[in-house]
C-alpha cells in the first residue's frame, strides 16, 4: 500500500470542506430565496387586502353620498293634459352640490317588438314614449322627442322644475286606447347625477301624477 503524504491528506480534507461549504452556501441561498418569495407573497397579499379594504371604503362612501331627491308630478289642473315635475335636491348634506343632474323619461318596462310587414319599425318603436307623460319639447331645453332634460348643476336645497304633457300615441294606435292604457300609471324616470371625485349615480323613480291641492273652504 502506497504511503499517503500529509499534503495529500490536507488536500483531501480541504476539498471536502470546500464541498461542505458550497453545500451550506447553496442551502443558505435556497433558504434566502424561499424566505424572499414568502415575504413577497405576504406583501402581495397584504397589498391586495389593503386595496380591497380601500375599495370597500370607497364603495361605502359612494353609497352614503348617493343624492336624495324629492320628486313630485302635479297636473296643472284636474283633467288637463299638462303637468309639472318638481325635483328637489334634499341631501346628503355633505354632498352640498351636484355638477350635473339629468332627467330622462323611461318607458313602461315592457318589451315592444317590431311587427310584421306594414307594422311599426324598430326606429318608430324607439322614438315612442311608452308611458303617460313626456317632457314638453323645447321647454327648458328638453329634447325634441320629449324624452330627455339635459344636465344642469344643482345645489343642496335647490330644485329643477320641468313641464310635462301627455305622451303622443304612435300613428298605429288610437288615441282613446292609448289614454286608457296609461291612465293612472306612474311616470318612470331616470335621474343621473355627477359630481367631481365620485362615480356617477343613476337613480330610478316611479312617480304618481297627482291633482293640485284644493284649498279647504273657510
Amino acid at each position: 500500500m502506497a504511503d499517503v503524504s500529509w499534503t495529500d491528506i490536507l488536500s483531501a480534507v480541504s476539498a471536502g470542506l470546500g464541498v461542505i461549504t458550497a453545500a451550506i452556501a447553496l442551502g443558505i441561498a435556497r433558504t434566502a430565496n424561499r424566505t424572499a418569495s414568502l415575504a413577497n407573497q405576504a406583501a402581495g397579499r397584504a397589498n391586495a387586502t389593503a386595496d380591497s379594504m380601500a375599495q370597500v371604503e370607497r364603495d361605502r362612501w359612494q353609497y352614503e353620498m348617493t343624492p336624495q331627491f324629492d320628486v313630485t308630478i302635479t297636473r296643472l289642473a284636474p283633467g288637463t293634459s299638462q303637468a309639472s315635475l318638481m325635483l328637489t335636491f334634499e341631501g346628503p348634506a355633505a354632498l352640498e352640490r351636484l355638477d350635473e343632474v339629468e332627467i330622462e323619461i323611461r318607458n313602461d318596462g315592457y318589451t315592444h317588438g317590431v311587427g310584421l310587414a306594414g307594422e311599426p319599425t324598430g326606429q318608430q318603436i324607439a322614438e315612442t314614449i311608452w308611458g303617460p307623460y313626456r317632457l314638453v319639447p323645447g321647454v327648458d331645453d328638453a329634447t325634441n322627442d320629449g324624452r330627455l332634460s339635459p344636465a344642469k348643476p344643482l345645489e343642496l336645497g335647490g330644485w329643477l322644475k320641468r313641464a310635462l304633457e301627455e305622451s303622443l300615441p304612435p300613428p298605429w294606435t288610437e288615441r282613446a286606447s292609448w289614454r286608457v292604457r296609461y291612465d293612472g300609471q306612474p311616470v318612470r324616470l331616470w335621474v343621473r347625477c355627477r359630481r367631481e371625485g365620485y362615480r356617477p349615480w343613476t337613480l330610478t323613480y316611479n312617480v304618481e301624477v297627482t291633482n293640485p291641492a284644493q284649498d279647504s273652504p273657510a
